[in-house]
């Protein structure tokens, strides 16, 4: 039973693709005037814009979530497990991808981005839905998927955030909030019997410091998220292949290979 192989419903694939598309389809058609929401914390103001876009992204971002959940639950070996592990990727895919349509909508990029995203968000929902049976022959497949997705779509959503240029207080919570559902869902792939929070809050506060620190560097949007994702990756990879094997002592040397070559990058395309 646990080594059978099991396939999502292409029916409820596709439902929640179409809905998350038509989602953002429709903040073409759909415009209100901007509403500025005003909070005070200890004599510091913030103020949140919302406009159409904005909410059918988190709108979108949470059907993502939902979505997922209820794809999940359909698997044969659930079994009533918590979920919330398969949020995450699918969250911030809908994330990005919401980005990447309000910046190109109606152009050239804007359809290639309905195309792009429409076909990572399938990948990561079949991939979480195989994840579900770690015995599952493709289970090291799959793993290898949403690994390469979740930090191509963390670098995406780095260069974003510095490409819109975001003021550092909403930055800031942005790349921790980012960094630790991205370095949580990492760690869970790689160990499903544990949640590592210490680790992946580590990363987020050493990634989130060097965040502040470029913030006011006159660096390309590129070369920025280069250098998180570099660090972020770098971290990941330090901190679970010498408890994966412990004798590996080359294991130090990705990471190391990793973090260099990315800011080598990052410092040639500044």
């Amino acid at each position: 039973m646990q080594n059978r192989q099991y396939l999502p419903n292409t029916d409820q694939i596709s439902i929640i693709a179409a809905t998350i598309l038509l989602a953002y389809a429709m903040a073409g058609f759909i415009s209100f005037p901007e509403q500025q929401l005003r909070l005070e914390f200890w004599s510091i103001y913030v103020v949140f814009s919302l406009n159409a876009q904005s909410i059918i992204m988190i709108v979108a971002s949470i059907l993502a979530a939902t979505g997922s959940d209820w794809l999940i639950r359909s698997h044969p070996l659930w079994n009533n497990k918590n979920t919330l592990e398969h949020w995450a990727l699918p969250l911030l895919t809908a994330l990005v991808l919401g980005f990447l349509i309000g910046r190109f909508e109606g152009g050239t990029y804007g359809w290639i981005s309905y195309i792009l995203g429409a076909a990572f968000l399938m990948v990561v929902l079949i991939s979480e839905y195989i994840t579900v049976n770690p015995a599952d022959v493709r289970y090291p497949i799959a793993v290898t998927n949403l690994l390469a997705i979740t930090y191509f779509l963390y670098l995406i959503f780095c260069v974003l955030i510095r490409f819109l240029d975001y003021r550092l207080l909403y930055t800031l919570p942005s790349i921790f909030f980012a960094t630790l559902l991205v370095s949580l869902r990492s760690f869970k792939l790689r160990q499903p019997q544990k949640w590592s929070f210490s680790e992946a809050l580590f990363i987020s506060l050493m990634t989130t410091q060097l965040a502040a620190a470029l913030h006011y560097w006159p660096i390309s949007p590129l070369s920025f998220g280069l250098c998180l994702f570099g660090v972020a990756y770098a971290l990941f990879l330090l901190i679970y292949q010498p408890n994966s094997n412990p004798r590996a002592k080359i294991g130090y040397l990705e990471p190391l290979v990793l973090l260099i070559s990315s800011w080598l990058l990052a410092y040639w395309l500044k």
